[in-house]
């Protein structure tokens, strides 16, 4: 056996052994303790966080929807109905909350029990049969790996970024309308003259007349509901979204992702 021989196989030995290595790493260690990584525990703690603040904008909907109904007359009962049908964008953002919460709580341990480790494999392999397709496969799923591990730390990291002062316009506007609807509720028996708008009025510390005063009160606060959802659309849907398009296309150029069939055919 020649020198080349040698050091050939001494490099092969050390490949196969630091593959093995890294396989045996990441099903038994890395698929049990990555989760409990600070940024990925950081990340879980920011979509709870956000979970609590959709869960608090819904009650503060349907609070303020149920209190313009016990209002006199029926006068805002459209209004009441818009703030109502504002919860199907609510729980659409919960879906999108409870699948990056998915992709954390299950998606890690799995990229690590079982992504990973294939795609080892499949490098192993490809060092004894010397199979492209084999190395071009591995290489789409280390990529898919990487976009499952980052795309919700990068989504959470660039919505609290950008999002940090809208988020703050959502809180003032969950709290005033939580301390609106506490003080009207203990009012909405009173009859329907001056001084049930006189105490409206001192409720929301702007003069109220009439029934027109209060619809547009009203229509203001819908208004600024509106205005929350569509920070929170932003922040937790727009965003999520974005940083997984993001990740996928730089992925596409470093690895190019369309030539997979083509290779495929090729081998």
């Amino acid at each position: 056996m020649n020198l080349d021989e040698k050091t050939t196989k001494t490099v092969l030995l050390v490949k196969v052994s630091l593959l093995i290595f890294l396989i045996v790493i990441s099903f038994f260690v890395a698929s049990a303790k990555a989760t409990d990584l600070h940024v990925f525990q950081n990340s879980v703690s920011t979509l709870d966080d956000s979970k609590e603040m959709v869960m608090n904008v819904t009650k503060a909907t349907l609070g303020m929807s149920l209190v313009i109904t016990l209002l006199p007359d029926d006068w805002g009962t459209p209004l009441a109905d818009e703030l109502a049908d504002m919860n199907k964008y609510l729980v659409f953002m919960l879906g999108m909350i409870f699948v990056e919460s998915l992709l954390i709580t299950k998606g890690v341990p799995i990229v690590f029990k079982l992504i990973i480790p294939i795609a080892l494999v499949l490098i192993l392999i490809n060092l004894f049969t010397k199979k492209r397709i084999l190395k071009v496969i591995a290489t789409k799923l280390l990529a898919l790996s990487l976009v499952v591990l980052l795309v919700v730390p990068c989504g959470t990291a660039i919505s609290n970024w950008l999002c940090a002062g809208g988020m703050s316009y959502v809180n003032e506007t969950v709290t005033m309308v939580e301390e609106d609807t506490e003080q009207v509720e203990g009012i909405t028996e009173g009859a329907q003259d001056k001084s049930f708008y006189e105490k409206v009025s001192g409720v929301f510390n702007t003069a109220i007349e009439g029934a027109k005063d209060l619809f547009d009160y009203y229509k203001g606060v819908v208004g600024k509901f509106l205005n929350a959802i569509a920070i929170m659309v932003v922040a937790y849907c727009v965003i999520p979204v974005a940083t997984f398009l993001l990740l996928f296309w730089i992925l596409n150029q470093l690895f190019q992702f369309e030539s997979f069939r083509i290779e495929g055919k090729n081998e």
